[in-house]
């Protein structure tokens, strides 16, 4: 999390981009929302202004000049962790304005854009896993695959890197599977969460959702799924795993 203080300081100074919880953007950026259930779309900067619409997740929203970052707002998703912000004035793509919550939005695209991978001919064709594919999605392979040491009971274990910074190790055997995305700089462990809990996490029931020392972490009721994001060193981790 950002410190609030931090915020104010540059919106004094007037910086045309500022960090915040959800990433960096500035007037004219092309943004996509990441809330499950869409965002609502208001007439005024507040929760309580009067709604226009829904925005659905996965929409492109663009970024208005007219009161960028003044007003804050904050969202608690669970006990200790929140999602602060601003509302922020966008145009949807069927032309409608008004003020959304920036804390879901993202310049990342939503799992859900990844075509279905059938396809031979694709530009992912080469990515194995929907983490591969996703940050293929972003940013173009760096290189070849380099294949990691593995114990007898690993069957496949590799890290991709990418253009942008960005890379994911798969460890794949007996018991299970992991896969780490290390997220490119400029990620925020508010949008990793988001991204991830949608990717891996959907289909899980009866999640239970903590953090601790800083660590987001999500266990599915039957413990077959889990997720954790860190930061280390600066850098965003993303870590999905599945029992078998």
């Amino acid at each position: 999390m950002r410190i609030f203080s931090f915020f104010l300081l540059f919106i004094l100074l007037g910086s045309p981009k500022l960090a915040f919880s959800i990433g960096t953007y500035a007037a004219g950026d092309k943004l996509t929302v990441h809330a499950s259930t869409g965002l609502i779309l208001r007439e005024t900067a507040a929760p309580t202004g009067t709604k226009i619409l829904t925005v659905d997740y996965g929409s492109l929203l663009t970024v208005q000049a007219e009161g960028l970052k003044k007003t804050p707002h904050a969202v608690t998703l669970f006990p200790g962790f929140t999602i602060k912000g601003f509302w922020v004035k966008v145009k949807t793509t069927t032309g409608k304005v008004g003020f959304v919550f920036d804390g879901y939005l993202s310049k990342y695209k939503t799992p859900s854009s990844l075509p279905n991978g059938d396809d031979p001919n694709a530009d992912d064709a080469d990515a194995h896993t929907i983490q591969e594919r996703y940050l293929q999605m972003h940013s173009p392979r760096k290189g070849a695959r380099v294949d990691l040491p593995k114990g007898e009971t690993r069957y496949d274990r590799y890290k991709v890197a990418y253009a942008n910074g960005a890379e994911v190790e798969v460890d794949m055997g007996e018991g299970g599977s992991a896969y780490t995305i290390k997220f490119n700089k400029g990620m925020t462990i508010e949008e990793a969460y988001l991204i991830g809990k949608a990717m891996w996490m959907e289909d899980a029931e009866n999640i239970k959702s903590t953090i601790s020392k800083g660590i987001i972490s999500l266990l599915s009721g039957d413990e077959l799924w889990a997720m954790e994001v860190s930061v280390k060193a600066g850098i965003v981790h993303l870590v999905m795993q599945h029992a078998d």
